[in-house]
Formats: structure tokens, sequence, C-alpha cells
């Protein structure tokens, strides 16, 4: 099984927290999580620190490739169908996706929703990552993005100002958001993480890893290395009064930027309705072991196809959209 490339994503997903760990702690010797600093702290990193633009940009990378890979897990799952509860088999540790004979001694059967949900959970907390990372940076992409963010989830009916303020630690940003923002990127996501992936693996019965994942692992990281170096991250200019530069969302969100857009076209005060989007396509990912929780047959297979093909056409063609809309000017 582990030789088929479609089950690959998942050594990469966990390399690349690895090295987001690695990096991040190495980072944190040096970076300073106040708005008066942070900006020359990751300045300081990129110029005098030794090997500091190849961490900077490893870091930066990386969580593009843990999300990416996430998706790319769970995507999988859903095709499968692997979330019902099949039969396993298990030999040094290893499962073989296939129906077994019942009388064979080492058939086991799983609740794989579980592991489902703790997958959703896992994406969720690599999102975070990446929003949390973006206010650390201190320069006018991160800072603006984040109060742009913000400020659509103050939209939100009844409860938009309450949730803006909890995020930022009050109306606006600042040393107080930052403070927060840092110690939900550098220590509780990566508990979290940690706590969730040994739960996903505890319900997957994930007792080793083999070479050829080590070797996947090892592919992983020479890609950030190739990447990191062949195209470093820059940071923006610092904070002023007024934004410089075209903001886009991050490649995940693309899709959503386009409806956004469209909807700021009839009315700002409508963009709440981004978060309902969100907030229904997670509680739906949720779900899914309890949608189509029926015996698997050719029906239901054909079904989810139809629905998962669907979908990522939607998200694809929507992103694309995005990435080839031109942002307002600054």
């Amino acid at each position: 099984m582990i030789l088929n490339p479609i089950y690959w994503p998942s050594a990469a997903s966990l390399a690349s927290f690895i090295v987001l760990i690695i990096s991040g702690i190495a980072l944190g010797f040096w970076y300073e999580p106040h708005p008066s600093v942070a900006y020359e702290s990751i300045k300081y990193i990129g110029d005098y620190v030794a090997f500091g633009q190849l961490m900077l940009s490893i870091h930066h990378y990386a969580t593009d490739v843990l999300i990416a890979s996430t998706l790319l897990h769970l995507i999988r799952v859903f095709f499968m169908g692997t979330y019902k509860g099949k039969l396993y088999t298990w030999a040094d540790g290893s499962y073989l996706i296939s129906r077994l004979q019942r009388n064979h001694a080492e058939v086991t059967e799983l609740k794989l929703g579980n592991a489902w949900i703790s997958g959703v959970v896992l994406l969720l907390i690599t999102v975070l990552f990446l929003f949390s990372g973006y206010l650390l940076r201190w320069d006018e992409i991160g800072y603006y993005s984040i109060q742009i963010t913000t400020s659509i989830v103050a939209y939100t009916p009844f409860i938009g100002d309450t949730i803006r303020s909890l995020i930022l630690g009050g109306t606006e940003i600042t040393s107080r958001s930052l403070a927060r923002f840092y110690i939900a990127h550098a220590v509780l996501l990566p508990l979290l993480y940690l706590l969730f992936l040994g739960l996903h693996y505890y319900y997957i019965k994930k007792a080793r890893f083999y070479w050829l994942e080590v070797g996947v692992g090892s592919i992983t990281l020479g890609f950030l290395l190739l990447v990191s170096v062949l195209s470093p991250f820059e940071l923006a200019a610092k904070p002023s009064a007024e934004l410089t530069v075209s903001l886009k969302p991050p490649w995940l969100f693309l899709w959503l930027y386009v409806i956004e857009r469209g909807v700021g076209y009839i009315s700002p005060h409508l963009n709440f309705v981004n978060i309902l989007l969100l907030l229904s396509i997670l509680a739906l990912l949720f779900l899914v072991p309890y949608i189509d929780s029926g015996e698997e047959n050719p029906q239901t297979k054909r079904k989810r196809t139809i629905v998962g093909i669907a979908s990522l056409t939607f998200f694809i063609l929507l992103s694309i959209i995005g990435y080839l809309w031109e942002p307002p000017s600054p």
C-alpha cells in the first residue's frame, strides 16, 4: 500500500510539521514578539544570523506544504470512503486497505470516523498556523491581512465584534494582539496539533513508519530546501498609516476571495456571508462520517465521487479566478 503515491501526503505532512517545529524553535531564539521590535528582529535574523534567511524561508514554505499535504490526505480518504470503518489487517504495524476474510486472525474493525474527525481538526489547526503566523511578521502584508480578516469577522451578526475582540484582545491590533498570536502560534497550536496527531494515529492504529515513508519525508525536506534557496522569503515594508501594496489572501483562500469581492460589490455589511460559508463547510466536513455512514456499494461510491469532483471543480475554478483577479489598488 505504501508504494502507492496517493498515500504519501500523510508522510509529507508529518515531515513538514517536524520542520516547522525545529525551524520555529530556532527562530524563537531571536524573534521578539513586540510591535516595536518584531519587524526588526526578523530583519536581523535574515541579515545577520547564520542560515537565518534559510530558516525563515523554510518555516514559511513548510506551512504551505503542511496545509497542502493534509488537504490531499483528506481528499484521498474521502474518495476512498475509508472513514466508514472498513476491515483492516495488520502486518508489522502497517494496514492493508482491503476487505478480507472475517476468519482472518488479525482482522479487526475500526471506527475510522474518529480518524476522519481528528484529521479535519488537524487541517483546521494547520490553517490557524498560517493565520497566526501572518501577524508575527509585523510587515504591512501580515498586519493588514489580519486587520481585513478580523474586520470581516466583525460583520457577523450579534457576535462579530465580540469574536474580533477575543482574537485581537481589543478593538485594534496592538501589542496585546501580537502577544496572543505569538502564544497561539508558538505554544498552543503546536500542542494541540501533537495531541490530535496522537489521536489520529491511535484511531488508525499506526504502530510504525516504513523506510519509504522516511524517504518521502526526506524528499519533502529537500523540496523545502530547494524552494527556500530559489525563492527566499521576503518581508514587505513595515506597517504604516496606509497600505502601499495590493493584498490577496493565501492560495488556500483564493476561492473565498472571489466570493468576498462579489459580496462586497453588493454591500460590505454582507461580508459575514463568508464567515458563515466557512463555518458551514467546516461543519459538513465534521459530519461526513455521519452523512455517509451506510454500507459501501457502487451507488454510494458513485455519489461520493460526484460530490467530490463537483466540490473540487468549484474550489479550483474559483481559486484560478481569484489568482487572476487583480486586487484593488492600495
